[in-house]
């Protein structure tokens, strides 16, 4: 079985997921287009597998961080979730079915998309430092993928790098709530078509999303005759 430059390279971002370490943006890859940068491609709906149970895999094993959310948006002590890769549990003001509360998050990368994932099914509002509210890039995306406790996904497209938001969680009607935050980006992964459909991919023909793959596209690129699906391997 022959291991192209694609799949090593796929192999080593999946061992670099696994550990959750930073990729640093080269001068070569701040030249790219933005949409090879990080932002969401355009017909993007909503995140694929691989995302969602990189998120499942952190709200279950950590790292884990506490913040405490500010009732009022002018908090100047207000803290932070700027941590990725982190399950963070976010206490917030209020009683009864109102818990309502405000963190910050300020994105560290440039022309990016972020993701966050919410463990309750609870009002997600963004705001800018002016006060603007951001509109998310497409609607909330529910989560139900087995022993997940998180409940749906909110994400926003070129968050501006170094920029002060706001992040407004709630109504809850419970006073803490799960919030990791993402960069979308670091999951994404090859996905490479399946033109006889035997689940085996062409590794001439892919594309490299975070976002829910084509019809007939799969991760396997071991496919030495896709117009045949009787032979995949082996060839």
């Amino acid at each position: 079985m022959k291991m192209t430059m694609r799949n090593l390279g796929g192999a080593l971002l999946g061992l670099a997921l696994a550990a959750c370490g930073p990729t640093e943006l080269t001068e070569e890859t701040q030249a790219l287009p933005l949409q090879e940068q990080g932002l969401l491609e355009a017909g993007c709906t909503a995140l694929g597998p691989v995302p969602v149970s990189h998120a499942c895999g952190h709200l279950i094993s950590g790292p884990y961080a506490s913040a405490t959310a500010s009732a009022s948006s002018t908090d100047p002590s207000m803290q932070s979730i700027n941590s990725t890769h982190t399950a963070y549990t976010v206490t917030l003001p209020g009683s009864g079915s109102s818990y309502t509360g405000t963190v910050k998050f300020v994105p560290s990368r440039t022309s990016s998309a972020w993701a966050f994932f919410v463990s309750a099914n609870i009002t997600v509002v963004l705001k800018d430092a002016s006060g603007n509210t951001v509109t998310p890039a497409f609607s909330p995306q529910s989560i139900s993928q087995t022993g997940c406790g998180l409940s749906q996904v909110v994400v926003y497209n070129n968050l501006t790098k170094d920029a002060v938001y706001k992040l407004t969680l709630g109504p809850s009607t419970t006073s803490t709530v799960q919030v990791i935050p993402e960069r979308v980006e670091d999951s994404r992964v090859y996905y490479f078509q399946d033109a006889d459909s035997d689940g085996y991919g062409n590794t001439n023909v892919y594309t490299l999303t975070a976002c829910t793959p084509p019809a007939g596209y799969v991760l396997d690129d071991t496919d030495c005759n896709d117009a045949n699906a009787a032979v995949h391997t082996g060839c």
